[in-house]
Parts: structure tokens; C-alpha cells; sequence
């Protein structure tokens, strides 16, 4: 019984501790990824990041690094912006 009880508890604390790591961590997470998906992906360095990943990463600190991507034009642009719109980033 006592068992149980421990591993109840035990189950309790780790999935509150989960929901903490989740709200901190995870809308920047999924923000980043959508970032990706909307960026060109040459991983030309034009822009002054190493890759596609690094601007993204960028641009959860400043929304606005989207403008840097010089390859960033036509309907892939009109997305982001878009995108940026539709969720107050910019």
C-alpha cells in the first residue's frame, strides 16, 4: 500500500515538474521550428547565421532577423510576414 502511495506521489511530482519544463520551454521550441519551416533553407550565411536553424533561433530573440534573409522573397515572404502577423510577432 505504502507502495503505491509513494509512486502516486512520486508520478504527481514528476508530471507537475513536466508541466513546468513544458510552458517555459515549449512555445519557443515550436515558435523556432515554424520559423524553419517558413525560412527559405539554403543555409546560405548571407544573412550572417551559419544556417537556416541559426536564424530561426534568431528570431525568437527579434522576430524582425527575418529581414537579413536576403533568398527570403516572393510567397515564402508573404508567409512569414503573414505568419508574423497572424501571431503579434511583429
Amino acid at each position: 500500500m505504502i507502495g503505491i502511495l509513494i509512486m502516486s506521489t512520486t508520478a504527481l511530482i514528476l508530471g507537475i515538474i513536466l508541466m513546468i519544463i513544458e510552458a517555459k520551454f515549449g512555445y519557443d521550441m515550436d515558435l523556432e521550428k515554424e520559423f524553419e519551416k517558413l525560412l527559405p533553407n539554403y543555409n546560405c550565411g548571407v544573412c550572417g547565421f551559419d544556417t537556416c536553424k541559426g536564424m530561426s533561433k534568431a528570431m525568437i530573440e527579434d522576430p524582425l532577423n527575418y529581414k537579413k534573409c536576403k533568398p527570403l522573397r516572393g510567397e515564402k515572404l508573404r508567409k512569414m510576414e503573414d505568419y508574423l502577423r497572424k501571431n503579434k510577432l511583429i
